[in-house]
């Protein structure tokens, strides 16, 4: 069997001269404004400071031999176990012909056959490896139920037993701790087996959502639930959960034990050693300065005799597995590297992606990642200390635009570089190259402050019916259409109050002066706005029962609502209107005063470049190397969200009129969001054409905006409890989005 291992010229990083908490920056011009809150201080070093250690990988492929249908079972004593599945691809997906257990040992490279099923006699499921080199296997289901079985580090059965199962185990999870017990989550509860096999006892875990098993090498089985996040404890002797759980601040996407009785922990972004006893949560390394792609694909983690941190990866949409052995490496014994950082508040499947796949190609300079809710910080809390750092110049060289309210008080302040002069000097990229609505999200005085990767759409669609077969329409049109329907619901999922949100999108710049920074919100316009707002029935709790939405859809095709406010994120959203309408739809879109066509467009992974940075170009490449990837990344069958480049846009709706790329499988059954099955085809040349046609009539939504539109909607509340006027409503709101935009 070929293994290829993966060399990598100038493996890794960092930059000694620079640090991450600051690269050199305070010395820097942080920009024309005064610092955003400038009497806190930034703590950016002290949260990276784990950063001082890296991680540096020795990859091994082992895609020829794992395919798609081989998963990772354990990680004992330096050995990878694995389940490897002989599979042959069919028509209708792929068929197993044959399971192996074998064990993998990823320092030398060793492959061995433990159990064939041939020889079992039935079927492997899965297996649970254990520290003495014995394992615990789940048989397959055949028509003699399913069997729980031992065998030892000789391959000697140990017992062979039956398993209290009636028909077939779905979403289950299987563990062992180290005194040989074994656990299979199933259906709402634990069922617990003891040394020989037999069953014990069960624990009653219904209702909750239990995702992973891991046992601790002091013996302990832990059990972690998603929702709230926490380990629970599992006592083996009363059969039922420990009463200390173990909370977590961070979302749990991979465990595994160490050998001091922690755990190792991974969130998207971070791997974490977690100890139960006392709560302790210490960050070790990020994947991507290890070069791991992205935490969805970790089968397997765990540590090795010599400390190292031992990764399985497995893609089963490229067909891709690797191993990764990690060994942590003093900053001063790196290859010395530039490093381009970047901060962010939420992970960005594409981001994380990119940032793993630069570094493992460019020498020149490596990327790291900035998390600022390491550790589970507080949103709120990360939001600031990055728009701090970034203000006093002790911020990234780039930095994630997504999940950051109002950066246009930052384009404001001159904290972020125009990206104009760059665009026009690329050798790869020139300005027509992108859809120009999707440049316009993040243009700023003139000023290009970043480019979105993917965009997303979304309008006001009506059937034909009822709003006619136009795109656009006004307000006195909007109210004509509420009116001839009295007995109607405006939105199928949401009260009349929404109306504000829609009308608001193009008239709120009639209303506020933003150049000037004035408003005009105690107008007779705005006054006799709110009063046609409140004279409107609001049958929201009509849309409730049992505390759930239900038959949404009915109701537009019943026409006992109007309107839908929808995302087109696909073409395939497109294609889900006549089910959802049940005839033909108009995408009418936001009411404008001069009727033309109107719709929202939003980006998604956009990266602005600090102007504090001293390494712009470098960061500049860093962005020409994400757009090239567009189209390309290993995230997602089907993204959410349309190419920014058009190229590769057209590219995908030629494949969604096809059928190709990541439109194969287009012509399927699909399943709208209240359950309903629809038949979906290849794109028709009237969906091409009326997709391009919402791109062409799309504007930006500000965060400025709708922060002003969110205290608005926050005033007219006290209009509809009766407990204001319209002009006290307008009055106030007045001086509260004046005062807003004098901060």
């Amino acid at each position: 069997m070929r293994y290829g291992k993966i060399c990598l010229q100038g493996l890794l990083f960092i930059c000694i001269i620079l640090s991450l908490a600051g690269c050199g920056k305070d010395s820097q011009d942080s920009g024309s404004g005064q610092a955003l809150g400038s009497s806190a201080e930034s703590d950016i070093a002290q949260r990276l400071a784990y950063k001082d250690i890296r991680y540096l990988p020795e990859f091994t492929d082992i895609s020829e031999s794992c395919n798609v249908a081989s998963k990772g079972l354990g990680f004992q004593n330096d050995t990878l176990y694995l389940m490897k599945r002989d599979i042959t691809e069919t028509d209708f997906g792929y068929s197993i012909n044959s399971s192996q257990l074998v064990t993998y040992r990823p320092d030398i490279g060793e492959e061995k056959v433990l159990l064939d099923e041939a020889d079992l006699g039935t079927g492997i499921e899965t297996a649970a490896p254990l520290p003495d080199g014995s394992v615990i296997l789940l048989s397959g289901y055949d028509w003699t139920g399913y069997k729980l079985c031992k065998m030892d580090a000789e391959g000697n059965m140990v017992y062979f037993s039956d398993i209290p199962i009636t028909g077939e185990l779905v979403n289950y999870r299987f563990a062992a701790d180290t005194q040989g017990r074994s656990y299979l989550l199933h259906e709402g509860e634990v069922l617990l087996f003891d040394e020989e096999g037999r069953i014990s006892g069960k624990v009653d875990v219904s209702g909750k959502r239990i995702t992973k098993m891991a046992c601790s090498s002091d013996g302990v089985m832990y059990l972690y639930e998603q929702n709230p996040g926490q380990l629970l404890p599992v006592d083996f002797e009363t059969a039922s959960l420990g009463t200390a759980p173990c909370r977590l601040p961070i979302d749990n996407l991979c465990m595994a034990p160490t050998k001091d009785g922690n755990f190792l922990l991974c969130d998207s972004t971070t791997v974490y050693q977690y100890s139960c006893k006392d709560g302790n949560l210490t960050s070790l390394f990020d994947l991507q300065d290890s070069q791991i792609f992205n935490a969805v694909y970790i089968d397997i983690m765990g540590e090795t005799e010599d400390g190292r941190i031992f990764i399985f990866s497995r893609d089963t949409e490229k067909e891709f597995a690797e191993t990764a052995l990690l060994s942590p490496t003093p900053l001063a014994e790196c290859p010395v590297k530039e490093v381009i950082t970047v901060g962010i508040i939420e992970p960005d499947a594409y981001l994380l992606e990119n940032v793993a796949g630069i570094n493992r190609q460019n020498e020149d300079f490596t990327v790291s990642i900035m998390n600022y809710r390491v550790g589970g910080r507080d949103y709120k809390e990360a939001q600031a200390a990055l728009k701090l750092d970034i203000s006093v110049g002790k911020g990234p060289d780039l930095c994630m635009l997504d999940y950051l309210d109002e950066p246009e008080k930052l384009f404001q302040g001159g904290y972020f570089t125009d990206l104009s002069p760059y665009l026009e000097e690329s050798g790869q990229y020139g300005r027509e190259d992108f859809v120009e609505q999707a440049l316009e999200i993040y243009t700023w005085q003139e000023q290009l402050m970043a480019i979105p990767k993917y965009f997303k759409l979304r309008t006001i669609v009506g059937k034909t019916d009822i709003v006619g077969t136009d795109m656009g329409w006004d307000m006195e049109e909007l109210k004509e259409v509420i009116q001839e329907h009295p007995d109607a619901m405006i939105f199928e999922d949401t009260g009349s109050s929404y109306l504000f949100n829609v009308c608001m999108h193009n008239m709120l710049g009639e209303l506020v002066d933003f150049e000037n920074k004035e408003a005009h919100l105690d107008s007779p316009e705005y006054i006799a706005f709110l009063e046609f707002l409140v004279s409107l029935p609001d049958y929201y709790q009509e849309t409730l029962e049992n505390g759930y939405f239900v038959h949404m859809y009915q109701w537009l095709k019943e026409e006992r609502a109007l309107l839908s406010c929808t995302d087109i994120n696909t073409i395939i959203h497109l294609q889900d209107q006549e089910y959802i309408f049940g005839e033909s739809y108009t995408c009418i879109g936001y009411p404008s005063s001069d009727r033309e066509p109107n719709c929202i467009i939003n980006g998604c992974s956009a990266l602005a470049i600090s102007a504090s940075s001293p390494n712009k170009d470098m960061a500049w490449r860093f962005i020409e190397w994400c757009h090239s990837t567009q189209g390309e990344e290993r995230s997602f069958e089907l993204r959410d969200g349309f190419p920014t480049r058009y190229a590769v846009l057209e590219q995908e709706v030629k494949g969604a009129m096809e059928g190709t790329g990541i439109y194969e499988y287009i012509d399927a059954i699909g399943v709208l969001p209240d359950g309903t099955r629809v038949e979906r085809h290849k794109a028709t040349l009237e969906e091409v054409e009326l997709l391009y046609s919402l791109i062409e009539s799309a504007s930006p939504e500000r965060n400025t905006e709708r922060i002003i539109v969110g205290i608005m909607r926050e005033e007219a509340a006290y209009l509809y409890d009766g407990s204001k006027t319209a002009e006290e409503v307008a009055r106030v709101t007045q001086n509260r989005v004046q005062l807003y935009l004098n901060e």
